[in-house]
């Protein structure tokens, strides 16, 4: 593999690869970060399967996501007013804005608005209500113990009144202890959520848990179509957004849970 660029920035150590199979590979302190040509596995089910609960999805906000690739795929919405990017070291967004043409697309949008903060302070501070809130950041089982708080009702609460949360479980779903906690955690609270299982080929493990939470009454039982707009003008042909990997009109193949998880849930119950 070849290095593209190597530095140490205020925050974090940052290395950027291009490897001749797999594109462009982000590794921020040693851990991967996404892989170029697999990253569409990851955003795309990460951002359009929550949106499938938002009947006209115009305000979002994304903690973490430096790539930008979860915002890239917000702003294909028409409906989007405003979108809103915490993220506490702008030296990578400068990076991904040298390689990547979507990172210029997303950044010389009106409608995207960045914030340089560490998320912790942010949350603290910020007040906003948002239609999709999305976590590319915290491991929030392990947030929610060291704080003695659900970080899960902690971003429930930027959810406007048919607003939704989402998350990629930080441990893949072998790693019992953190599914069972982040599970629990989930259990425990006052809110309704959904799980789909969603491979991440450049995650020790490859196979996780995305969670997809909101107040109750947001998220139905069974979702045969998307309550999306636009997603729902998806299946009559009218394709106003481009999905490469996600497709509207498999909602229930996104919401097949294994026996193992079904197992593991009951046990929590």
């Amino acid at each position: 593999m070849e290095i593209l660029e190597s530095f140490q920035s205020d925050k974090q150590q940052i290395i950027l690869y291009l490897h001749k199979n797999l594109g462009k590979i982000l590794v921020i302190n040693g851990e991967i970060q996404h892989i170029e040509f697999y990253q569409q596995f990851y955003h795309e089910q990460l951002v359009h399967l929550p949106i499938a609960f938002i009947p006209q999805v115009k305000t979002a906000l994304i903690i973490g996501g430096g790539s930008l690739f979860a915002a890239y795929e917000i702003l294909k919405y028409p409906t989007i007013e405003k979108i809103v990017l915490c993220d506490y070291d702008h030296t990578v967004l400068d990076l991904m804005e040298r390689y990547y043409s979507h990172v210029k697309d997303v950044i010389s949008n009106p409608k995207f608005h960045y914030i340089e903060q560490d998320a912790h302070s942010f949350l603290l501070e910020h007040t906003g209500k948002y239609d999709l809130i999305v976590n590319d950041c915290f491991n929030l089982s392990l947030e929610s113990q060291s704080h003695n708080k659900s970080y899960y009702k902690l971003l429930l609460n930027f959810a406007s009144e048919r607003g939704v949360c989402t998350d990629v479980i930080y441990k893949h779903i072998f790693e019992i202890n953190t599914t069972h906690d982040s599970l629990k955690l989930l259990n425990d609270e006052d809110i309704s959520y959904k799980l789909s299982l969603i491979t991440i080929p450049e995650y020790p493990g490859i196979f996780h848990l995305q969670t997809i939470w909101s107040e109750k009454g947001v998220l139905k039982n069974i979702i045969e179509k998307p309550i999306n707009e636009i997603q729902n003008n998806f299946l009559t042909n009218k394709n106003i957004i481009r999905y490469n990997m996600y497709s509207p009109k498999h909602l229930s193949y996104y919401f097949y849970i294994p026996t193992f998880i079904k197992n593991l849930f009951n046990e929590i119950r």
